[in-house]
């Protein structure tokens, strides 16, 4: 009789089950997800959507196009984040914007193997012919739990790391700032170093051991390594083994780049390197953490020098028959198809652009205009010269000194490079002190985000070079071997012409020639010199008078082609084989030719002296011996269309208007300058700074295209200040979870860390004053909720710059640190 029931319960549960299955089925799909939501929940499982569905009949394919458009509109240069849009039907695009090179695609599939996904590849174009790659995934139906999850695996496999899984909310809301709206160029001493770090002792704490509080000697007893805080807001420190390869302590630079905002200096033993960061200030869209593969590129560099250059006067370059001017663009073999080398690249062209008053313009970066600029007259044309070399260099740019047991090292200047400007690229006789003290000062308190940017990087380049820091992963070299040689064939073509011009064809050259310059040039002068002589002398030319004096010209000019035509096809002949091949290349590649003994020495005077008539002939006439250079610069760039990074090109060449006898680079030594004492190290003779080229207040730079007509900037000098600390409030993925790790909040500041204020130069001995190059300080300010986009700003910021000096005995109430100014 049991067993008969038994059996008929038995049966009646399983009949329940399975109209319980065939309701399921029947019903609609909305009971089914709630149940097996509930079952996922039940169980501490992940519940995962419907996935049944048609990517390209949701709402995402319809929009992801516009937003990513948006996006790429108001970020039109380099910055990496992992962006979010959400629509109303649960599907949603994740982007990836600037895939480092390091990502496979593959594990796209692996980590949204689970969902119904689509995924897209974008370049995003940026100068003539660079750019780089974006990545959109589109998912039909997820949920935001899924999207937090998903997103923390994508910032894994980014990053080298699931610290602050940070999302930039799409659509964008806020542009990117190419111009800080507060100071971000610091000054500051060894002396101040020496004192806050190693006689003061600032304490700093990790994340997973708030109580334990160690100074800059203790991380050298202990060997430590990781990213510490410093125990009132302020400091950012990085402690990496010197002497090994980086490649253990990748996961930590996540988490450097996203809290500290600027690298301020570094202290060193003889095992460990402890690099010092502001803590983050400004938002993402203002200062974007610095690029993981940029900085193991930099570790993995064993060349002590780095360069960049655009070289105008090149003998292929120069300017085309539609009045453009275009140079290939050089960089040394470890930058090409890279960030760091794109950016030099750029504020190589700044430089030139802003030092001439904004006449020497860019065709196709189309950066946003300062407002202002370092001269009151275009320098080419304020020094009368006949040819201008411009250059960023690390001369002065970051000091060192060797005390017993340890090294400090800080930067002359957060907000710029120092700036040099030579007579010829030949000679390098600057032309004086005066400006380029004033173009230092003008660029580095410009408070524009790319030159602190390139501080950043070089200053890193430098530590981990004196430090013997190494990288030994794979950094995907991708210099192209074509370029060295693709402007040989062309010189060759050239220089052949010249040489095997016959008497007769000169002199046809020199005649079209001379009509064409006096048409074009000569006319207008020879006028405008012949209306002066009328006025002043009280005379009149008659026709036949002005016929001559126009005849003259013309002989005049003639002869002087063909005299220097035939002193350079003279040259020509007179070389062997040999000889005319080394200067056809030297003249197609002059970087890839070390002057080294007497016949590479002779060789470059006999490139000198060609170089010397292209710009006599102009390299806008050398269609009268049957050649174009705007050809030549399309032969140039579609060699170079194929040969790019995995995700990523930089530009291969630029065009610009109105260039002149001008040549723009940086110089990149890993050479520290070091000095013997803490103070008055720095050049005595001071930044000169005239009164009426100081920065204009409410000055807001506009991008090129909408260019203003600004008046000259107001005396003011604003005096550079220490970061305050992270007073901004904290940002989250929206609805996720708080990453794990956050900022100890602080009450009191101890008594015991009571310092003084700081100066750029104090005395020896000193105490220093309160002055540029002030100690990191932090305001009060309360916890604020959380911003769900990547670009929020600071809660409470100083109003004199980077912030002021940090009271040591004054209250300190954070948001939670390690979390907190994103």
């Amino acid at each position: 009789m049991k067993k008969t029931a038994g059996k008929t319960i038995i049966w009646l549960i399983i009949i329940a089950l399975f109209a319980a299955g065939v309701l399921l089925v029947t019903t609609r799909p909305s009971i089914v997800e709630e149940v097996k939501r509930g079952t996922a929940k039940l169980f501490v499982y992940e519940y995962i959507p419907n996935q049944n569905i048609q990517i390209d009949s949701c709402m995402v394919s319809q929009s992801s196009d516009s937003i990513y458009k948006d996006f790429r509109k108001k970020y039109r240069f380099h910055y990496q984040t992992i962006g979010m849009a959400s629509f109303a039907d649960s599907s949603r695009m994740i982007m990836v914007s600037e895939l480092p090179p390091h990502f496979e695609t593959d594990s796209v599939a692996s980590i949204f193997k689970k969902f119904t996904h689509k995924v897209e590849l974008r370049k995003h174009s940026i100068g003539y012919d660079g750019y780089v790659t974006d990545m959109l995934i589109y998912l039909g139906n997820a949920t935001q739990e899924n999207c937090d999850n998903l997103i923390r695996k994508l910032n894994k496999e980014l990053f080298f790391s699931e610290y602050k899984p940070i999302v930039t909310e799409l659509p964008v809301e806020q542009k990117r700032q190419y111009f800080a709206k507060e100071n971000i160029d610091y000054q500051i001493t060894l002396n101040e170093f020496n004192i806050w770090f190693m006689e003061d002792g600032e304490g700093f704490m990790t994340l997973d051991d708030t109580n334990h509080v160690m100074t800059i000697s203790d991380m050298f007893a202990e060997q430590s390594r990781g990213v510490f805080f410093s125990q009132l807001p302020g400091f950012v420190a990085w402690a990496i083994a010197k002497n090994e390869d980086i490649a253990g302590q990748v996961g930590d630079i996540r988490q450097f780049t996203l809290d500290a905002d600027l690298i301020l200096g570094a202290l060193a033993d003889s095992s460990t390197l402890v690099i010092i960061g502001r803590e983050r200030q400004s938002p993402l869209n203002e200062l974007p953490p610095l690029q993981i593969e940029s900085i193991l590129l930099l570790a993995s560099t064993t060349e002590k020098e780095l360069s960049q250059s655009l070289d105008i006067n090149d003998l292929m370059a120069g300017k085309m028959n539609n009045g453009r001017d275009w140079c290939p663009t050089y960089l040394s073999k470890e930058l090409e198809n890279t960030e760091f080398g794109d950016l030099m690249t750029i504020t190589d062209v700044l430089l030139k652009d802003w030092s001439e008053r904004g006449t020497i313009q860019e065709g196709y970066y189309r950066y946003p205009d300062p407002g202002y600029y370092p001269f009151d007259k275009p320098l080419f044309r304020k020094l009368g010269l006949s040819e201008l070399v411009y250059n960023w260099n690390t001369a002065g740019a970051m000091y060192a000194i060797d005390c017993e047991g340890y090294t400090i090292y800080t930067l002359n200047r957060t907000g710029s490079l120092p700036v040099s400007y030579f007579n010829s690229q030949e000679r390098s006789e600057s032309i004086g002190y005066r400006y380029e003290s004033q173009a230092y000062h003008y660029f580095a308190t410009l408070c524009n985000t790319d030159l602190a940017r390139v501080v950043q990087y070089t200053a890193l380049y430098q530590l981990f070079i004196d430090n013997n820091i190494s990288y030994s992963g794979n950094t995907y070299p991708s210099f192209p071997k074509n370029k060295p040689f693709l402007l040989y064939k062309p010189t060759l073509n050239l220089l052949n012409t010249i040489k095997n011009m016959s008497s007769e064809a000169i002199a046809a050259f020199a005649d079209s020639l001379s009509h064409r310059t006096f048409d074009r040039y000569q006319k207008e002068h020879v006028d405008k010199q012949l209306r002066e002589n009328e006025q002043n002398y009280n005379m009149t030319y008659t026709n036949e008078h002005i016929d001559f004096i126009y005849q003259n010209v013309h002989q005049n000019t003639k002869a002087g082609i063909s005299g220097n035509i035939n002193e350079v096809k003279n040259l020509l002949n007179s070389l062997s084989e040999e000889q005319f091949n080394k200067l056809a290349k030297f003249l197609s590649y002059p970087r890839g030719v070390a002057v080294r003994d007497r016949e590479s020495y002779n060789t470059m005077l006999r490139a000198r002296k060609v170089n010397q008539l292209m710009r006599e002939i102009g390299k806008n006439n050398l269609d009268l011996l049957g050649m174009d250079l705007n050809n030549v610069k399309n032969y140039f760039a579609g060699n170079l269309a194929g040969n790019s990074g995995r995700y990523m090109k930089t530009s291969s060449l630029i065009i610009t208007f109105n260039d002149l006898l001008t040549t723009g680079g940086h110089n990149l030594s890993s050479r520290i300058s070091r000095v013997n004492s803490m103070t008055h190290y720095k050049q005595s003779k001071g930044n000169y700074v005239p009164k009426d080229y100081d920065r204009p207040a409410n000055t807001e730079p506009v991008l090129a295209e909408n260019k203003p007509v600004t008046s000259e900037p107001s005396a003011s000098t604003p005096t550079a200040s220490k970061p305050s600390g992270g007073t901004a409030p904290s940002s989250k993925p929206s609805g996720s979870a708080a990453p794990s790790g956050s900022r100890p909040s602080s009450s009191t500041a101890p008594s015991s860390n009571s310092r003084p204020t700081g100066s750029a130069t104090p005395s020896s001995g000193a105490k220093p004053s309160t002055s540029s190059g002030t100690r990191p300080s932090t305001t009060s300010s309360s916890s604020t909720s959380h911003s769900s986009t990547a670009t929020s700003t600071a809660s409470s910021r100083s109003t004199s710059g980077g912030g002021n000096i940090r009271p040591r005995s004054a209250v300190i109430s954070t948001a939670p640190r390690g979390t907190r100014g994103l």
